[in-house]
């Protein structure tokens, strides 16, 4: 690769970090509103602690939003790293606007949307992923399939944060209120880091799935992958030796058996008997064939910068959004703060398991305000909430239409 592309893939990689540190400004100001609100801790404090659970993600959620963000929206083969800087161009921008104004839209979906539009701009619709079944039946990806889990994150959230309120009422319904204030003080810390936590789960994995698909498309796939991991081009067909298994021919000629897996049984659905690119473990069985394991995990150095970015741009905080969130939609009590920072925390925390990008900022609100309506309906400010709900809607199309912008010189000029 010239020096001149190696130069723009550092540049795309800046930038990208850039994203997720304005994601974290933008977006984790979602995981402190109800600890400040409550006056749990003071607003310096509770970054610095949603900083610290953000980055301790970085340990314990494995990478599959990533790979979702990395190969589930747009098909990699078109993914070129304009693509990709278009892609950013049009989540950051759009970013920074419903930060001006005050709104807490979806960092996620502006990148997804950002993805959505540079590829229409570059190839049309045939460059998506619309619609891609998983391992599991209730689970599906691609640009549908997260769209359905703009409906349900919030949902969802609504749901539990609704059920934990009942529950934490009956439960110490015969508690004075001075004590139970007290002891939910002390749990706010808890679920505030469980909720800090599943943001970094989710959100700085998507970086990590951009600087992934920018690495693999500009042919530095050695340096976004962990160091026992390879890479291997061939055709994928039938083993002669073994009819019940699959080799790779390699381009070299080499035949590598090819250990069961999910992601080979998922490869299989849609590339076999085609010439594939492949990532994975070489080795050897106990009679002396050479074999292959297909998997991925990404480089470190990638998780853990990706990580420190969105918690340093949790430190520094976005606070025109911590007041939206934390008074303007509800007021909330203690005991209120750790039902919806655990119902939004649960909630991320199995969407991450499950690899699906969603929005911490619907999953919080929706928790919110199923907070407020355990008290009466009017105790939601349901204008706020509409205002919020309206920067959802417009966020992916927006994106998408400034990613196209931003796109459409390099696709003039080719």
């Amino acid at each position: 690769m010239a020096s001149a592309s190696i130069s723009l893939v550092v540049f795309i990689i800046a930038v990208a970090l850039v994203f997720d540190f304005i994601n974290g400004f933008h977006d984790s100001a979602n995981s402190i509103a109800t600890i400040v609100s409550t006056r749990v801790l003071s607003p310096r404090v509770a970054v610095l602690w949603a900083a610290f659970f953000n980055f301790a993600a970085a340990f314990g959620m494995g990478t599959l939003v990533a790979s979702t963000i990395g190969k589930g929206i747009v098909d990699p083969s078109v993914v070129d790293p304009h693509l990709i800087l278009a892609a950013l161009g049009g989540a950051i921008v759009w970013n920074l606007i419903t930060w001006w104004l005050g709104l807490p839209s979806s960092s996620s979906h502006a990148l997804i949307g950002g993805l959505a539009g540079a590829a229409l701009v570059k190839t049309g619709v045939s460059a998506l992923v619309l619609w891609e079944p998983t391992q599991n039946p209730i689970v599906y990806k691609g640009i549908l399939g997260i769209a359905v889990y703009i409906a349900v994150a919030p949902l969802l959230g609504f749901v539990l944060g609704l059920s934990f309120m009942v529950a934490m009422g009956w439960i110490f319904r015969r508690k004075r209120p001075s004590s139970v204030d007290t002891l939910f003080r002390r749990l706010q810390l808890v679920s505030a880091a469980v909720y800090s936590y599943s943001h970094g789960s989710n959100d700085a994995q998507k970086t990590m799935g951009i600087i992934y698909a920018l690495l693999i498309a500009a042919g530095l796939g050695q340096y976004a992958h962990a160091g026992n991991i390879v890479e291997a081009n061939g055709a994928l067909v039938v083993s002669a030796a073994q009819p019940d298994r699959w080799e790779l021919v390699a381009d070299d000629g080499q035949r590598l058996l090819l250990e069961p897996s999910a992601d080979l049984d998922k490869l299989l659905k849609t590339r076999a008997n085609q010439h594939v690119q492949v990532f994975g473990e070489r080795s050897t069985t106990g009679a002396g064939i050479a074999a292959f394991t297909i998997k991925d995990h990404l480089a470190w150095w990638i998780i853990l910068t990706c990580h420190l970015a969105i918690a340093l741009g949790t430190y520094f905080g976005g606070w025109r959004i911590v007041k939206t969130m934390g008074s303007k939609i509800t007021k909330l009590q203690p005991v209120g703060g750790f039902c919806a920072e655990t119902g939004g925390g649960v909630t991320i925390l199995a969407m991450s398991h499950f690899g699906i990008p969603v929005s911490t900022t619907h999953t919080i609100t929706g928790a919110i305000i199923g907070i407020g309506t355990t008290r009466r309906l009017t105790a939601v400010r349901w204008g706020v909430a509409r205002s919020v709900v309206i920067a959802w809607v417009v966020t992916i199309p927006a994106a998408a239409i400034v990613a196209a912008l931003c796109y459409l010189p390099f696709k003039l000029a080719q």
